[in-house]
């Protein structure tokens, strides 16, 4: 049996995003010079790719609350390697992202071995993961560190520009130049896209996810398919991680903080069903530039911080009901007895 998503909402988010910037570009004409759309891409590649590791836990009928914790434990990692104990950037990259990988595991572990709820499990490891990064964090052991930039090239390269009108040599193509963040965030799309719609691992996400009772039936090992899941969400905090420090050339205790909420906002959207079993990783990466679009927009316009925080919590919820309409419309007739 063939185990694929059963719709793809892809191709009418992306007509939406493109309606959605139009629009706003529109009331606010500096939306559509270069630097905004530089602004844009730099900016939210990373939470793309954090949408895109949190559609795998999604479509297991998951959720991964310590996501944003994650992040801050591998970027508190890239730091202390970085300032304390003077490693270079080229073993620093893959440090970082083994610990992200292993903390998302773990929580796949956690639920698994032990049964716990995801939302329980990822929880708790929110909560201890953020402890890590407080107990690490070497600031307090080494006067002035907190003010010391990190500048090594493997590190601070992954914020590098391309111009592609300069590097072809012809002056009338001119095109805003593209972080090499956003370049990453297309490799992890192909990659992540083929594993799901082309292999058999893929076919395993979309059945677990669909009825995990009848996976288990069908001999799948939804145990490793949970744990690889998780895994993979781990990893993709990890690279958003090396992103943003890249970007911030440094890493502070708070980092990654209330990411959670609008990478599950950006899945969402996406299309990537809270049931399961639904959804790709192309739509969260459109979902996480349309939110970006959104506050942005609104940035410029002047409305405060706080008010776009609750403009993303009732767009989040506006998309989860959604998502639950086909299900509330059936309930009416699966309620009504038989004459």
């Amino acid at each position: 049996m063939r185990f694929v998503p059963r719709r793809s909402p892809t191709l009418t988010l992306l007509v939406f995003f493109a309606a959605t910037y139009g629009l706003i570009s529109l009331a606010v004409p500096r939306l559509a010079t270069a630097t905004s759309l530089e602004n844009l891409i730099a900016g939210f590649s990373f939470v793309a790719i954090l949408a895109v590791g949190r559609a795998f836990t999604i479509l297991l009928r998951g959720v991964d609350l310590s996501i944003g914790a994650i992040v801050g434990l591998a970027g508190m990692v890239i730091f202390d390697l970085a300032l304390i104990f003077h490693w270079p950037g080229w073993t620093i990259v893959p440090a970082a992202l083994i610990v992200a990988t292993l903390a998302g595991a773990l929580n796949g572990v956690l639920i698994v071995t032990l049964r716990l709820q995801p939302f329980v499990a990822t929880l708790a490891t929110l909560g201890a993961y953020r402890g890590l990064v407080f107990a690490i964090s070497g600031r307090q052991l080494v006067p002035g560190l907190s003010t010391t930039p990190i500048r090594d090239p493997w590190i601070t390269g992954l914020e590098t520009y391309f111009d592609i009108g300069n590097a072809l040599g012809i002056e009338a193509f001119r095109v805003p130049a593209i972080p090499l963040s956003f370049l990453v965030m297309l490799v992890l799309l192909v990659l992540f896209h083929t594993l799901l719609a082309k292999t058999r691992f893929g076919r395993d996400v979309y059945a677990v996810g669909g009825n995990p009772e009848a996976a288990r039936l069908a001999g799948i090992a939804t145990g490793r398919i949970t744990i690889a899941a998780y895994a993979i969400s781990g990893f993709c905090a990890g690279v958003a991680a090396l992103l943003l420090v890249a970007r911030l050339t440094t890493s502070t205790e708070a980092l990654g903080t209330g990411m959670e909420l609008t990478a599950i906002a950006a899945a969402v959207i996406g299309g990537v069903s809270l049931a399961g079993g639904v959804g790709t990783v192309l739509g969260p990466a459109i979902g996480a530039f349309l939110l970006g679009t959104l506050l942005i927009g609104l940035t410029l316009l002047g409305v405060s911080q706080f008010v776009q925080q609750i403009l993303t919590g009732a767009i989040l919820l506006g998309a989860i009901v959604y998502d639950r309409l086909p299900a509330l419309r059936r309930r009416p007739a699966a309620s009504v007895a038989p004459a």
